[in-house]
């Protein structure tokens, strides 16, 4: 898999975090209120991707992949999105399945570091 350049993209999109803290519904942020939500759903979402990649099955791959790539641009998650972005073309090429052996734990680092980084930020 060709991978991005993780050291050439923000973790997070400031901007659009931003944007996200400034809808507010019952006194609290969107991103507030969707962040706990992302950072709980990654592991389990790797933890699928730990057991569908030696399974083989690119369809069940790319879906999940696909749910981390949605969520990830939605919460400005810039370098969870490259590495996801990066996998679902090679799902959607029916591609070589040994390419993504890695994949659950570049996401798990990513994930974390988004955690950690988005905290300063609620």
């Amino acid at each position: 898999m060709i991978l991005p350049n993780l050291d050439a993209i923000e973790t997070i999109d400031v901007d659009h975090v931003r944007e996200l803290r400034e809808q507010v519904a019952n006194d609290s942020s969107l991103f507030n209120r969707l962040y706990s939500i992302f950072v709980d759903e990654g592991p389990e979402l790797v933890a699928s991707l730990r057991t569908l990649v030696p399974e083989g099955d690119h369809d069940r791959i790319h879906e999940v992949i696909h749910k981390v790539k949605g969520s990830a641009a939605a919460m400005g998650a810039k370098r969870l999105h490259a590495l996801s972005a990066a996998a679902v073309e090679i799902c959607r090429a029916k591609g070589d399945l040994a390419e993504l052996a890695s994949i659950p734990d570049l996401l798990e680092a990513e994930y974390e570091r988004y955690a950690e980084e988005g905290k300063s930020l609620l």
